[in-house]
């Protein structure tokens, strides 16, 4: 990672038991999302194109915030609900990933991915240098540190640090134990968990993991999860197809190993597969250079419904829920 530069990559497989791909996948001027589709036939692949489709939109402006996020959110619940109409049937698709409030700078910046797409994205330069000329008041990239994480089902969205002192370096040196994962997926097994009901290990025996409480396109409607969290870092964002094959500690250890990106995304994908493959997997790694020079814990914490990035107060934020890693 070089100081001033986000690098990413990102991947798609079939799996070795599927038939057709129903991820798809966004690594585009600041949007890095991951969506894993569910339906009969083609009903899932057409649900998680249709969501990716509208965070596509959002990558094409110069800034966004949580209004736009929940406005894309929404347009995607309406069109995977009007399709799952067309199909006779119910279709859906999760969602887990970055939404950066302000796009990089990226004229090389990668393209939306789907089943039939290619699986590498080049490296995304950001905007720390640049401040606009037009008036538009967007901040060069050293003012804003924060992201966005948002979340509809059981895909996830992982972050690690870089090892104190190696995080502006050629090639960073990942803190393995500082693996966090940000969200919480929604599903039968972690309401089990989270109630009390189940220990971890009891609930991972016992619930089927692809039993799911919510996605875009369920009829019931959605809660979204959106998150605040430190714009710095290693974000690893993934398909169940991973985080079910390969457990938390193993997908921490591969993505701490690389420190390309791409080589990071190259592993997981191919110990998902070595696992069994069993369903579509798909990985974006997102590199975030330190917006300071000085090493702090990192943290992550859901937002309330209309709260927004920076106009948070502090007592507001030290109450709600917040992931540090050490």
């Amino acid at each position: 990672m070089s100081s001033g530069s986000i690098r990413t990559a990102i991947a798609s497989d079939v799996g070795l038991k599927r038939r057709n791909n129903q991820d798809s996948g966004l690594a585009s001027h600041g949007v890095y999302v991951v969506c894993d589709g569910m339906g009969g036939g083609m009903g899932g692949e057409q649900a998680s194109g249709l969501a990716i489709q509208r965070f596509a939109q959002l990558a094409g402006r110069p800034e966004r915030n949580r209004a736009d996020i929940d406005d894309a959110l929404a347009l995607a619940q309406h069109d995977i609900l009007q399709l799952g109409r067309e199909l006779g049937g119910v279709a859906g698709t999760t969602i887990s990933g970055l939404i950066l409030p302000v796009t990089p700078d990226s004229p090389d910046s990668p393209r939306p991915m789907d089943s039939s797409a290619s699986p590498t994205s080049p490296d995304l330069p950001d905007a720390s240098n640049h401040t606009p000329a037009d008036g538009s008041g967007r901040a060069p990239r050293e003012f804003i540190d924060q992201t966005y994480v948002v979340n509809v089902g059981d895909s996830r969205t992982y972050h690690m640090n870089p090892v104190p002192g190696t995080g502006s370096s050629e090639a960073p040196v990942w803190d393995v134990s500082s693996f966090t994962r940000i969200t919480r997926d929604h599903s039968k097994r972690q309401e089990a968990i989270d109630s009390g009901q189940m220990l971890p290990e009891v609930a991972e025996a016992t619930i089927p993991r692809n039993i799911i409480t919510q996605c875009l396109g369920d009829p019931n409607g959605i809660e979204p999860d959106v998150y605040v969290a430190d714009m710095t870092g290693r974000f690893i964002i993934c398909s169940d197809g991973l985080h079910g094959e390969v457990p938390d500690e193993r997908i921490a250890a591969i993505a701490a190993a690389h420190s390309s990106p791409q080589e990071a995304v190259d592993a997981l994908l191919a110990a998902a597969l070595n696992a069994g493959g069993t369903d579509n997997i798909t990985v974006i790694v997102v590199d975030m250079p330190p917006t300071s020079p000085k090493h702090h814990a990192f943290s992550a914490c859901k937002l309330d419904a209309g709260e927004e990035i920076g106009v948070i107060e502090d007592a507001t934020l030290q109450t709600l829920r917040t992931l540090r890693s050490a």
